[in-house]
């Protein structure tokens, strides 16, 4: 601004019109000096209308399923089982990102997963969805194991899809590989060319982290936070149907952050400022007292801890040349959470 004012300085009305050519060559300059500025305003933005958005998966999942090209839930629940894969795995991104930018960048590669179900009560097909994101570019997809398993007994004939943010669906075609302990799976989909992810290890508190998900249905929500804490911690086992029984899994390296998510976020990446995964989106603890006299009861405040599972836990799946360059050491941190809940 302080080139515009030295320009209008002593300038008489008559000579105003002499300079202009000279005004406007100046402004390309600044312009050229602030190519964030002009690119993001420039960028076409993103609106999302979620109930065009889940019509139009609808529609598309219906023509699949006609044409014989969908996998039931029921096929794809006993594909779910400990397993590694070879993985290409994208190369660390070196370069943080506008915030913007940063969004439209996960927007290329986190999908949303989840059933495409007859309901047992409309007669009518819905699509109930959480999350995903691209780890390889021939149609590699991580996702929760619990987003394969969970079970609705009410619901008799259901579909595993994925989808874009233009509605694209892509039928979840197998199973290549699962961790239920820190619940995390490896889905195949008939989509090669998606763009990747890199999975980037060593996450410390304090370091700002991004979520892109889909929480409660509100597709694409874009939210920012910190990783609060690294620890350890025990989950409660899911068997085949996504039911907890009692046993508890071996000590998993998870990651609290308060960028924020709910319900339907299950499988989302947590990213760094470059693009780069340092967890999953995985469970939701409510930490607070119970009312006295009632240890059933919702705690008092609720105050909601955001657990997420390390890359550190994703890379088990994976049997990679790169994978030494991805891992950073390890990282460990004491204690366990209160007790959480998966989601959906």
């Amino acid at each position: 601004m302080r080139i515009f004012k030295v320009l209008f300085c002593g300038v008489q009305p008559a000579n105003v019109l002499a300079i202009r050519p000279l005004l406007m060559a100046v402004g390309l300059a600044v312009g050229a000096l602030l190519p964030g500025s002009v690119a993001r305003a420039q960028s076409p933005r993103f609106v999302i209308d979620d109930e065009e958005y889940v019509a139009t998966v609808t529609n598309a999942s219906a023509k699949l399923l006609r044409a014989g090209k969908l996998k039931s839930v029921e096929s794809l629940r006993p594909q779910v089982r400990a397993g590694s894969i070879p993985v290409k795995l994208a190369p660390l991104s070196r370069h943080a990102l506008a915030a913007p930018d940063l969004c439209d960048r996960l927007r290329r590669s986190t999908l949303a997963v989840g059933s495409f179900y007859k309901c047992p009560d409309c007669g009518e097909w819905h699509f109930n969805s959480s999350a995903g994101f691209v780890v390889d570019e021939e149609g590699i997809v991580c996702t929760c194991c619990h987003v394969v398993v969970a079970e609705d007994e009410g619901v008799k004939e259901s579909y595993l899809i994925a989808a874009d943010d233009t509605g694209q669906v892509f039928p979840v075609q197998s199973v290549l590989a699962a961790d239920t302990e820190s619940d995390t799976c490896f889905v195949k989909l008939d989509a090669p060319g998606l763009k990747p992810l890199p999975l980037r290890t060593g996450a410390r508190a304090g370091e700002r982290v991004y979520c892109l998900s889909h929480p409660g249905g509100y597709y694409f929500m874009f939210t920012q936070g910190m990783v609060a804490r690294v620890n350890r911690k025990r989950n409660e086992m899911l068997d085949e149907h996504g039911h907890t029984n009692g046993l508890l899994t071996r000590p998993i390296l998870l990651l609290n952050v308060t960028a924020e998510f709910a319900p339907g976020s299950s499988g989302a990446p947590i990213t760094d400022e470059a693009g780069n995964v340092v967890g999953q989106v995985s469970s939701i603890a409510d930490a607070g007292e119970p009312e006295i006299g009632n240890t059933n009861a919702p705690p008092s405040p609720s105050v909601p801890v955001r657990f997420c599972t390390a890359t550190e836990e994703l890379l088990r799946l994976t049997r990679s040349s790169r994978r030494a360059a991805h891992v950073a050491g390890k990282t460990n941190a004491p204690g366990a959470g209160p007790r959480s809940r998966a989601m959906h």
